[in-house]
C-alpha cells in the first residue's frame, strides 16, 4: 500500500493554518490541502489552479520556482509574490529530503502574519518523513520500471518473456493480483520519461523504441474496474505528448492457465508496431 500523503499534507495544513500542497521534485502534483476560504482569488491564482487541475507544474514555472535554490536548500524557502508570473501570494517552500537529496516539495501560502520558526521547524519535521516516504516509493518504483522495460525487450513469446514477467510480477508486489493495461504513447521525443505520477494509477513509465521507427513511451496502468481504459487515464496520457501523438491501450491480463508467470499480454492490430 502506498503511503497517504494526503494525511501527511494535511497534518502540515493544521500546524501552519494554511492549504498545503505536495509535489514530486518534477512538480508532478501527489496531494494537496482544502481550501476554507473558497472567496480568496489569490488562495487560487492561476499558478496554484493550474498545478492542481493538471497534476504538475509548467517547465516555465518550474524554472522560475528552481531559481530560488529550492532544489539545493535544507529549510523553508520564502518566495515572494509575483503578479507577472501567475503568482499573487508569496509561498513558502519546504524542502522533502531524504539523504541530502531532495524528493519533493511541500508549498505553502504565505500567512499574515506569517509562522513563527516553532511552527516551521514542526512541518520541516513533517516534511521530513514526506521525503523518507518518497525515496522508499521512488525506489520501489523503479524496480517496477526496470522490470516492465524488460518485457517490452523480451518480444512477443518464449522463455525470456515468461521471466521477464515473473520479475515483473515479483516487482509489483501486492498489487501483482490487479488487472493492467500498457499505454503506448507515439512518438515520443523527449529523452527521458514523464514520473509515473503524471497519469493516475500508473505503476511504471519508460522510453522504448519502436522497430523501424521512432521511440515510445510506455506506461503500465492499473486497471481498477473491468478491462476498459478509463477516460482520464486516456486524457492524462494524451497531454504528455500533445500534437500529433497517439495513445493505444494494450491489456495485460490474468493468465487462466498454470505457469511461472500469472500476466500475458494481448494486443489488436492497431496495436502491433507498439510491440514489434
Amino acid at each position: 500500500m502506498k503511503p497517504d500523503y494526503q494525511e501527511l499534507v494535511d497534518e502540515i495544513s493544521a500546524l501552519l493554518g494554511v492549504p498545503a500542497t505536495l509535489e514530486g521534485r518534477d512538480f508532478a502534483l501527489i496531494a494537496f490541502g482544502v481550501h476554507d476560504g473558497l472567496g480568496d482569488e489569490a488562495a487560487l491564482d492561476p499558478v496554484r489552479t493550474r498545478t492542481i487541475l493538471a497534476r504538475s507544474s509548467s517547465a516555465q514555472v518550474r524554472a522560475w520556482f528552481e531559481g530560488f535554490g529550492i532544489a539545493r536548500a535544507t529549510g523553508p524557502v520564502r518566495i515572494p509574490p509575483a503578479p507577472e508570473a501567475g503568482v499573487l501570494r508569496g509561498r513558502i517552500c519546504l524542502p522533502a529530503r531524504s539523504r541530502d537529496v531532495v524528493q519533493g516539495y511541500v508549498w505553502l501560502l504565505e500567512p499574515d502574519p506569517g509562522p513563527t520558526e516553532a511552527q516551521l521547524s514542526a512541518a520541516m519535521r513533517v516534511a521530513g518523513r514526506i521525503g523518507a516516504l518518497l525515496a522508499e516509493e521512488s525506489s520501489a518504483e523503479d524496480a517496477v520500471t526496470r522490470e516492465f522495460r524488460r518485457v517490452l525487450e523480451s518480444g512477443g513469446a518464449g522463455r525470456e518473456r515468461e521471466t521477464a514477467l515473473t520479475a515483473l510480477q515479483s516487482a509489483l508486489g501486492p498489487d501483482a493480483g490487479d488487472l493492467y493495461t500498457v499505454l503506448c504513447v507515439t512518438p515520443w521525443t523527449e529523452e527521458e520519461p514523464p514520473s509515473a505520477r503524471r497519469v493516475p494509477g500508473t505503476a511504471a513509465a519508460c522510453a522504448a523504441p519502436l522497430t523501424g521507427g521512432p521511440q515510445m513511451l510506455a506506461l503500465l496502468v492499473r486497471v481498477r474496474t473491468g478491462a476498459e481504459v478509463p477516460a482520464s487515464v486516456l486524457t492524462a496520457a494524451a497531454r504528455l505528448a500533445p500534437g500529433s501523438a497517439t495513445v493505444v491501450p494494450s491489456v495485460m491480463a490474468k493468465r487462466e492457465t498454470s505457469g511461472p508467470s500469472r500476466y500475458s499480454s494481448t494486443t489488436t492490430r492497431s496495436q502491433a508496431a507498439a510491440w514489434s
